[in-house]
């Protein structure tokens, strides 16, 4: 069965992207630094009204985080939406997200981390696919920390040949493994595994029968990494996706660090999918940048990662 894909008009240079704070307050130098990595790299930018907002723990309260959102999706002079940073706060602006009004004005959503919950349940609603990437006060204040020709590439549509040696690259490093087959393809979809774990049992987790699962996370112990994966087996997650792959996991206890391979290979030794380990996606410099929900090809014997289909629209098509 083919399914409807919505996707966003593509960026071009000029343009003005719109930046949100969903979740965790953000710091105006850190939002300063990633406004001048925009500049730089050719787009204007336009600040929500509560960027700088912070209400206990988070950019300000949910109606008010909602509401620049809506705005910003409205504006027709914005053409993207960045989210300063992550953290925590996402979550509770799920039940209250108008999909039917992100449907009509869809746009490229950029963001990881806490955004993943925004990202799979705008998918698991709408299909639409979003960019699990750098985010305005946290990886672009950081010189250094983006993979620019990449998140450029893709949110500008470039051709599949200009795309294809950058994803490729991520398949360099000696330290990956790839257990069972070395060639797969799927739609990709996941983010930071401690929010898969949390949407478990709510209508917003996607069904992942058939996909890519890209999983990463920072700052959680060993065996909350094994609590969060558990929970996603016993939800029927690791049941039928095409393959798993492990990012960047960066453990409070780095003496744990050396533990997550076997642990990996041990947690995922009775399936049949592939699994990749030690794949560069996460919090880590020059991450890994993708489209949620595109269709991906990973060939770990010739080293290449092809996108499959166009993830933005452009020129009308």
């Amino acid at each position: 069965m083919t399914i409807e894909i919505l996707k966003a008009p593509a960026l071009q240079l000029g343009d003005q992207l719109g930046l949100f704070a969903p979740a965790s307050p953000v710091r105006l130098e850190y939002v300063r630094k990633g406004q001048e990595y925009l500049a730089l790299s050719g787009f204007q930018n336009r600040e929500g009204n509560s960027l700088l907002s912070r209400s206990y723990h988070v950019a300000g309260d949910p109606s008010t985080r909602l509401a620049d959102f809506e705005e910003l999706l409205l504006d027709p002079g914005v053409k993207g939406l960045v989210a300063a940073r992550g953290g925590y706060g996402t979550l509770p602006l799920l039940p209250l997200l108008d999909f039917s009004l992100i449907a009509r004005h869809p746009k490229i959503i950029l963001g990881f981390s806490d955004l993943t919950a925004l990202q799979l349940g705008l998918w698991q609603r709408l299909k639409l696919v979003t960019f699990s990437g750098p985010m305005l006060a946290v990886e672009m204040a950081r010189p250094g920390m983006v993979n620019s020709a990449l998140l450029w590439a893709l949110l500008t549509g470039a051709k599949e040949s200009e795309i294809k040696p950058l994803l490729s690259a991520y398949l360099a490093s000696g330290k990956l493994e790839c257990l069972r087959d070395q060639i797969f393809s799927g739609r990709l979809l996941g983010g930071t595994l401690t929010l898969l774990a949390s949407l478990a049992g709510t209508s917003y987790l996607p069904d992942f029968t058939g996909k890519i699962i890209i999983i990463e996370d920072r700052g959680e112990s060993l065996y909350r990494i094994d609590r969060a994966l558990t929970q996603l087996r016993l939800a029927g997650i690791f049941k039928a996706p095409a393959a798993v792959i492990c990012g960047d996991f960066s453990l409070p206890n780095k003496v744990e660090e050396p533990l997550l391979p076997g642990f990996f290979k041990e947690f995922f030794a009775a399936d049949e999918f592939p699994v990749l380990i030690n794949f560069p996606y996460g919090h880590c410099p020059q991450s890994f940048i993708f489209p949620q929900g595109g269709l991906l090809e990973f060939n770990c014997r010739a080293k290449t990662i092809t996108l499959l289909e166009s993830v933005v629209i452009k020129n009308g098509s």
